[in-house]
Order: C-alpha cells, then structure tokens, then sequence
C-alpha cells in the first residue's frame, strides 16, 4: 500500500521574527519501522517554540521543523507498530516537527487518546500540563496552606499551574500583565492576583504574608520577575525557574545558600525520558482535565498557515491560555 501523500508544514527559514515561519508543502514517506503517519488535528503552541523560532536555541539547520506537540488520528503503520492501529486516536507531548497537517512519528512517543478528551484539550494540556506536574510533584512538592507566588498565571502552563496548585490547597498569589488579565483571574475565583501595570508584586506579598515570606515561587518570567521574587521567599523556601521570556536571570547562588532556598530550574524534555512516570502524570492530567480542575476552555485557535501570527500574539501577551493551531 503507498501512503506516500503530501502534508502541509510550517518551517523555520532562519532565525527570526514571526515572520521568518514559512507555510509551505513537503512530500512524506511512507512510515518506517516503528513509525506511524498521523494526520494532525489540532497542534499545541509552547512558549519553548519561539526560542527555537527566534535564534534562542539554535537550530544544526535551515530551514527548521519546529513544534513539539499535537493529537490527531493514524492514517498508516511503518513494519513493527504493535500498539498503535489505523484509526486510533493519539496525542504526543514531544516530537520535533509538529507544526505540520499530517506527519510521520516514532509510535514510541505517544499515547493513545481517550474517546472523552478532545483533540483540541489534549494539544492544550499535554506539554502545559506535564510542565505544571513537574512543578508542583518534582521541583517543589506542592502542599496544602502553601503560600505560593505563580507569574504569569493566566498564561498557558500558569493556567494550569494555578488551578491545580489551588486544587491542592496552597494560598496561591498571582500576577499578571494588565487589568483585562486581572480581571479574568479574578472570575475564575483567585483572591490573590496582582496587575503589574499599576501594582508591586512585592507589597502585595508582604502584605498578605504579614512579612513571613513566601514557601515557594513558581517563575516561568525570568529577568524581569526573578530575584524581586527570590527576595520574598522565607528561608527554607523554593524558587522554581522554568522560563524566561524577559531574558535569562543572574542566579546568585550564594545568596539563596545563605538563606537556605532550594533553587530548581527543571528541564521538561529530560523528565519525559522516563516513559512510566510521564505515562502516569498523563492519565493524572486527564482526570484532573475531567473533574475540571484544569481548566483548557479559553483557548486561542489558529489556522496552520497562520503560525506566524499566533507567535507574535503570544510573545505580545495578546492571548491567554493555551494556542492552538488547526491544519
């Protein structure tokens, strides 16, 4: 049977801005051993994918395959598939290549989705989810009376992070980057939640904390939040970097020794390497999609061919949630 067919793709032609994402159409293979060719339904934006883009973490070659996440259908099994048949539906947290209509995979990165988690909620909370699970369970263990401060908690991982944090029973501190943000985050129930147009994290902080400091910070900010938040832990504490869109921090170690605070920056892909603890963290992430805690209904939605404009809405903090894009 020739599965040969053409796919749709967004590459990267250099590093760059938004506009360096070309929407073009490659011919694939048919799937080799192992491998499995799906036909992609709906493919998650990560903020990771714009360090790629823009030169950040560079690339061996241009043009560049980039995205890492997606859900969709099997269309063709290569030689040796055992899991995986025509027609299952599957979801895959990491795989290099995913901006594409349809693409070919090794079968031994995915899961199979179940009938009751959509294609679209599975693309929004596979990365954001295993991020925010690694956070609460690996980085710091999260627990209940906790008082945590979590930035950016309207964005796609502080979303998740924020409603399972809660979820847990920690006194969660958040903020954001306007009064729409705050407003929004207020409607979904948070009391703590701080508008850094016209508001200092730091007074906030103290004040709800009567000056006793934080347990941990959850900073996927970086330079422009980091050590104003390190500032506020008590000692003991933890502070978790896990991005940094405003540019890498200095880290001064020392500092945080002396005061006995825990530093984390964890790595997600190499928390991924370990197939039985992420299948678990999945099925985890599922349940707690089911039972409403993690929240994916805003989601913002783009067309494939429109990659570059849901890039530049994301690196505007135009949007809030999770970014989909649609072949």
């Amino acid at each position: 049977m020739n599965t040969k067919k053409s796919s749709a793709v967004v590459l990267i032609e250099q590093a760059g801005s938004p506009d360096v994402l070309s929407y073009q159409t490659v011919t694939l293979p048919e799937p080799g051993e192992a491998e499995v060719l799906i036909a992609q339904k709906s493919i998650g934006v990560n903020f990771v994918d714009v360090f790629f883009r823009n030169g950040t973490f560079p690339m061996d070659a241009y043009p560049a395959p980039v995205g890492s996440e997606a859900a969709g259908i099997i269309e063709a099994v290569g030689p040796g598939v055992k899991d995986f048949a025509i027609g299952d539906r599957v979801a895959y947290p990491f795989a290099i290549g995913a901006y594409a209509e349809s693409r070919i995979i090794p079968a031994t990165g995915l899961f199979k989705l179940p009938d009751d988690i959509t294609f679209d909620q599975a693309a929004a909370v596979l990365v954001k989810g295993l991020t925010a699970h690694m956070l609460l369970k690996q980085a710091y263990i999260l627990g209940a009376g906790d008082m945590v401060l979590i930035h950016a908690m309207t964005g796609g991982v502080g979303t998740l992070l924020s409603n399972w944090a809660r979820a847990l029973g920690a006194i969660v501190i958040g903020t954001v980057g306007s009064a729409a943000k705050k407003e929004l985050a207020l409607k979904r129930g948070f009391e703590h939640v701080v508008d850094l147009q016209s508001e200092d994290f730091a007074d906030v902080v103290n004040n709800i904390t009567q000056g006793k400091g934080l347990d941990a910070v959850y900073d996927g900010t970086g330079e422009a939040t980091f050590q104003k938040s390190v500032d506020l832990i008590k000692a003991g504490g933890s502070a978790v970097l896990y991005g940094w869109p405003s540019g890498m921090p200095a880290i001064n170690a020392e500092a945080m020794e002396q005061r006995n605070i825990q530093y984390a920056n964890p790595a997600l892909y190499q928390y991924l390497e370990d197939r039985e603890r992420i299948t678990l963290a999945v099925t985890e992430i599922f349940n707690l999609l089911r039972a409403g805690i993690l929240n994916v209904q805003n989601t913002s939605i783009y067309a494939l061919a429109d990659a570059g404009k849901a890039h530049a809405d994301l690196e505007s903090r135009k949007t809030t949630g999770s970014i989909i894009l649609r072949p």
